[in-house]
């Protein structure tokens, strides 16, 4: 068994393949849930040949994304409400989702104060007027974010995210698209406060099922669609926002519609046939077995 990495600048010729090979491909610099592998030379192979995957190692997926990055504050009179919205990204624990929450909440009070100056400054008297009445209901999003304390001692198991407008409340309902008070485990049944108290554990992204395509597998049917499926396999995020190895224990072989190939295009979609959200800072690498036909 001879080891092949794709590289950009590897000549592979696979004429007579009497042993299983293996072929290492990796994302870099693409996105990691759709990409090509390219070879400086074209691969070629007799007729007869399948490919099977062994094993990939994946970067972190999201766990916030726009289904679910969203935080709603309002007047406590209901006159007025914003919708702050987080990041899309891997957020390890739900003290990194805290901190970056007071981030983005501090920012959008900027850009709401940036705002209402611009409007003041552009506007004729009759709206400079109506300005100056608008800028005193501008929800102030900004917080205050401190580790809570029990019996006079710091708890750092939790942190408390705290509005500093008294007239203002983090809000939620059943009925809010995305709310992100859903991913730190809040009841949303009609819920108001000035602070949320976060308890810190680990955000590992759940098992998520995945379609691993390639572009040189033979045609299969998919809910009456025909793909180049090249496994199903089920993926997740590490803990400590590392990489994920999923080894397939009884690799699937498909045949090789093509006897020569230059690219290989792979693409990994979850069961929507949406591209899975992997952080696109590292690569994904996907180790390949290929053999002749029984």
């Amino acid at each position: 068994m001879r080891v092949l990495v794709a590289n950009h600048s590897l000549l592979v010729e696979l004429k007579e393949v009497d042993v299983m090979e293996v072929i290492t491909v990796t994302s870099t610099n693409q996105n990691p849930a759709n990409f090509v592998s390219s070879f400086m030379n074209s691969v070629h192979l007799a007729e007869g040949y399948q490919i099977a995957l062994l094993k990939i190692a994946c970067p972190p997926i999201f766990n916030v994304t726009k289904s679910n990055n969203k935080v709603y504050v309002s007047k406590k009179d209901d006159s007025k409400s914003e919708i702050i919205e987080l990041d899309e990204g891997f957020y390890p624990t739900t003290h990194d989702i805290a901190q970056a929450l007071h981030e983005a909440m501090s920012f959008q009070e900027t850009v709401n104060r940036m705002d209402n100056i611009l409007d003041f400054m552009q506007g004729d008297e009759d709206d400079e007027e109506e300005g100056e009445a608008d800028d005193d209901d501008i929800i102030d999003t900004t917080t205050n974010i401190r580790y809570a304390s029990t019996s006079g001692s710091v708890d750092s198991s939790k942190v408390i995210l705290q509005l500093n407008d008294r007239k203002s409340v983090f809000a939620a309902s059943e009925n809010d698209e995305g709310n992100i008070l859903r991913l730190l485990q809040y009841n949303l049944t009609n819920f108001s406060s000035r602070s949320l108290l976060i308890q810190n554990y680990d955000l590992s992204a759940e098992d998520m099922i995945c379609f691993v395509y390639c572009s040189i597998v033979s045609n299969s049917i998919i809910d009456y669609h025909v793909s180049r499926l090249l496994d199903t396999i089920t993926l997740k995020s590490s803990k400590n926002g590392g990489y994920f190895v999923h080894e397939v224990k009884n690799p699937v072989f498909h045949n090789i519609s093509a006897s020569s190939f230059i690219d290989i295009n792979f693409a990994i979609r979850d069961l929507n046939g949406d591209f899975v959200k992997f952080d696109p800072n590292f690569p994904i690498i996907i180790t390949l077995g290929i053999r002749k036909n029984d």
